[in-house]
């Protein structure tokens, strides 16, 4: 069910490439693909270690916890939504809609977290 609530998201996201349920050590726990190049694990893995630094630099200065975090690069748009111990990685083309992909990951937020 974890995948078929994550092709919704990118089936319904434009430019969206892919996107994947990892858990906090980085580790995959489910993805789909869409019709993109990208390598949204990998990505999504080598990001994993910077992602648990920033959980940690929010804590220590107590600004509470990390709801979610965009990065736009030359190249892709990642947008990732935080779920407890585990996070949602969206990777988005150039001209992706990344509004529609932060909103789609929060609305998608309860129905993932009721499969984990």
């Amino acid at each position: 069910m974890i995948a078929e609530t994550l092709q919704k998201i990118v089936e319904s996201t434009p430019g969206a490439q892919g996107a994947i349920l990892m858990d906090a050590d980085g580790i995959a726990i489910d993805q789909y693909m869409g019709d993109g190049n990208a390598d949204v694990e990998t990505i999504a893995m080598e990001f994993s270690a910077r992602f648990a630094e920033l959980r940690k630099a929010a804590r220590s200065l107590e600004l509470g916890k990390i709801a979610d975090i965009t990065l736009k690069a030359e190249r892709a748009t990642m947008v990732v939504r935080f779920l407890g111990e585990f996070y949602i990685v969206l990777v988005l083309d150039t001209n992706g809609n990344m509004g529609k992909g932060r909103w789609k990951l929060r609305s998608s937020a309860a129905e993932l977290l009721e499969f984990l």
